[in-house]
């Protein structure tokens, strides 16, 4: 698996970059797809208890209990979580990480992980869900991830050259590491969607992201800089008020015991 061509440290200090950024990353990442979600759930009992892993500012909890669910939200930012249960009070979140998970035995009966997974440590975690999830449960991990392949979206792209973290342990393929043996192969559903945002809201996006966070702050000018020079002169954006995303939900499923 890759890992992005960034050192240990570095990827630790991304990883735990994100407190800083809490209400700002409830407002401006995107939701997830109810299609998505559901796919992630499939099999887990209606009312079941689902622990929302690297739950962050709850973006899957939303969802989750949407659709009935009873949430265990487990993130290691408690500036995070805060932001979760000043929305959601009724959500039982807790300070922990994936590797030491802060849960009894046999406890959900689902666990999902959204935009978090690639920060773990994949046969620590999967030890881990072992011995909390019920039997016939499943790991359901999300990504989303826009298209900036083609036209002004890769022009923004092109201006930082620090890889994202969800581009971190991926194979080829993209199939996220393996939670280790005794779990089955992933199985994969992309949901394609569209976010049509602002200017403003978008450039603030970017601003929740790990990159940015661990930034410089010469970094963070330059960067801004030619994001804004895109979007003010790019033929295809520059007169617009609202900028569109195409964007795809990548949804694996494992089970333990294949």
């Amino acid at each position: 698996m890759s890992d992005g061509g960034i050192s240990p440290g570095d990827r630790l200090a991304r990883a735990h970059s994100f407190g800083e950024a809490a209400a700002d990353y409830q407002r401006y990442r995107p939701d997830y797809p109810i299609e998505a979600v559901t796919y992630l759930v499939a099999g887990t009992p209606a009312g079941g208890r689902v622990l929302d892993l690297g739950a962050g500012t709850g973006k899957l909890t939303d969802r989750l209990v949407a659709l009935g669910f009873e949430v265990v939200a487990v993130d290691p930012s408690a500036q995070m979580l805060a932001e979760l249960s000043r929305r959601r009070p009724d959500v039982d979140c807790r300070v922990g990480t994936g590797e030491s998970l802060p849960l009894p035995d046999s406890c959900v009966d689902g666990v999902v992980c959204g935009q978090a997974w690639h920060w773990m440590d994949a046969g620590a975690v999967g030890r881990e869900l072992a011995r909390v999830m019920r039997p016939n449960g499943s790991l359901g991990l999300a990504w989303n991830t826009d298209h900036t392949d083609t036209g002004w979206l890769a022009r923004i792209e092109a201006i930082r050259n620090v890889p994202r973290g969800a581009e971190l342990n991926r194979g080829p393929d993209r199939t996220p590491v393996s939670p280790g043996q005794g779990w089955s192969p992933f199985t994969r559903h992309d949901v394609d969607w569209t976010r049509t945002m602002t200017k403003e809201d978008f450039l603030a996006l970017w601003r929740t992201h790990s990159q940015w966070l661990t930034a410089t702050e010469e970094q963070r000018i330059r960067w801004m800089s030619g994001w804004r020079d895109v979007l003010a002169t790019d033929p295809q954006v520059a007169t617009l008020d609202t900028v569109s995303i195409p964007m795809t939900t990548e949804c694996w499923v494992t089970r333990p015991g294949g």
